[in-house]
């Protein structure tokens, strides 16, 4: 906000920026020098009658140009033009007039510019002079918007008298130049992102699925006006086949550049239903325009039934397996519709679907089928899994299947028992600090052609060796310290079977 008429104590109105506006140039004309053009004086100027130090009589008019392009494609809220007395004598009977005139580089006396339109009177005032005697001209700029009146990128004013009174020396006055306040508002952009449920907007089919009758429906706002912090939201829904049937649902807080949004109200969605939705936003002053239209089709029934669970190669619960080989299982819907995928977790706890926050608070969807231990279901609904579990002993998979609205189906669990296959580790002798030590990996039993070892050291990163031959691999480290030192290994085998890990802990001494 510029200093000046409103101060930088006053507050903006709600969706208003006030600026100064770019004065030009600024002149002065003399009837005793009617060819003679004062341009931009360094003081002030006289307007009206006057007389010199010989007692001659002047009468003077003044002019100021302003470069008014900036906010050609604003809403202009306020407009007033002020012209600062230095000097006045009589102002109970002031009588000021501003006329738009037609712009001239250089007027003189002789060759005004010709007047286009009396835009205003400043008349009598208790104070004399009068520092910012003021023209309100809003209600002249909204006239001319009315009409469709385009105002020119550069606007001439004339500061005169009125011809009955110009030549009467006791109402001259000595005026600075005149200054132009304009308050204008820009209009909000159309809102965007947008957002089906942390989802990225879909304009055109296929709609994605959204679960429930109440999804979160975002959009990011955006006002070039940096004092509008605060937007309002107007969010629009509707059934693709009824327009008619429009849900409007407002949010009094959207952050400027932030995201915002709102869930349609209970009752308002049918499920199984394809919607269309758009949204703008308000700053207090004007709408932005509608945004683009986005869709989505309502899923509120998840999957009834727990899918099924079996294993070709793992088919008891009761019998205890060497392992080795990778178990296969084998998913199915066990009566659902539309399973879209499948969830499976070895301890049943399970990631969620959903997005994280960027910047603003812009959702940064996480494709579900990213995430590990998600997989798609097949023509029929199934799904088949390879998987070497993480333990041995008792091993539980736990598994849940979901539709395209990433509805959840109850969860199942199947277990079997597994032997342990874990890699020996062992190590020659005692790690001393500071002397090489070697730690030898052996394969467990039953794990066939093992290829590579992938192993950790005090729990660091994962790394990887490769077998020899006959299955085994040593690694060599240093222990720069006393105290606990350990390693964690698993073993690969050519058939795709990852072991458990086997364990290895010392405590080197020092040397």
């Amino acid at each position: 906000m510029a200093a000046g008429l409103f101060g930088t104590a006053t507050p903006a109105q709600a969706g208003q920026t006030n600026i100064d506006a770019l004065r030009i140039s600024w002149a002065y004309t003399d009837s005793a020098h009617p060819d003679t053009t004062y341009l931009n004086p360094a003081g002030d100027a006289p307007l009206g009658a006057w007389r010199d130090g010989s007692n001659r009589q002047h009468v003077s008019r003044v002019y100021a140009t302003f470069d008014v392009a900036a906010v050609l494609s604003k809403h202009i809220l306020s407009a007033k033009l002020a012209v600062p007395e230095t000097q006045a004598t009589d102002c109970a009977h002031r009588q000021i007039e501003v006329w738009a005139t037609a712009e001239s580089a250089r007027p003189t006396w002789r060759n005004p510019p010709r007047e286009l339109l009396k835009l205003g009177t400043l008349g009598a005032v208790d104070q004399c002079p009068t520092t910012y005697p003021l023209l309100d001209l809003i209600g002249l700029v909204n006239q001319a918007t009315a009409a469709g009146v385009h105002l020119p990128s550069h606007v001439t004013i004339e500061v005169r008298l009125p011809g009955a009174l110009e030549h009467r020396v006791p109402l001259g006055r000595r005026v600075a130049a005149p200054t132009l306040y304009l308050g204008y508002n820009t209009s909000p952009a159309a809102p965007a992102p947008m957002f089906n449920a942390l989802r990225p907007c879909a304009t055109g089919a296929p709609y994605p699925y959204l679960s429930g009758l109440t999804p979160e429906l975002m959009a990011q706002a955006h006002d070039a006006d940096q004092d509008d912090v605060q937007l309002t939201g107007e969010f629009a829904i509707w059934p693709v086949d009824h327009p008619d049937q429009r849900t409007t649902v407002t949010q009094q807080y959207m952050p400027n550049g932030h995201i915002g949004g709102v869930t349609p109200p209970a009752g308002a969605l049918a499920d199984n239903t394809t919607y269309a939705w758009q949204v703008r936003t308000n700053d207090g002053a004007d709408n932005s325009p509608w945004s683009q239209t986005c869709y989505f089709t309502t899923d509120a029934t998840a999957p009834g039934n727990a899918p099924e669970v079996t294993s070709p190669n793992y088919p008891s619960h009761f019998t205890v397996y060497p392992g080795g080989d990778p178990i296969v299982y084998n998913l199915s819907p066990n009566g659902a519709d539309d399973v879209y995928g499948y969830q499976y977790s070895w301890n049943g706890v399970f990631s969620g679907f959903g997005a994280n926050t960027g910047p603003n608070g812009v959702p940064e969807w996480i494709d579900p089928f990213s995430i590990p231990g998600v997989v798609h279901a097949d023509q029929t609904g199934g799904a088949t899994l390879t998987l070497s579990p993480p333990t041995n002993g008792f091993v539980t998979l736990s598994v849940r299947s979901f539709d395209r609205a990433f509805n959840l189906s109850p969860t199942t669990s199947y277990r079997v028992l597994i032997a342990s296959t874990a890699p020996t580790v062992t190590a020659a002798a005692a790690p001393v600090v500071g002397v090489p030590f070697r730690v030898d990996f052996t394969p467990g039993p039953n794990t066939g052609t093992v290829t590579d070892y992938v192993y950790t050291v005090n729990g660091g990163a994962e790394q990887t060796i490769a077998a020899a031959p006959d299955g085994t691999a040593f690694i060599e480290f240093t222990a720069d310290r006393p105290g606990a030192f350990s390693v964690d290994v698993s073993s690969r085998s050519a058939n795709g079977w990852v072991s458990p890990a086997g364990h290895g802990l010392w405590s080197p001494t020092a040397s």
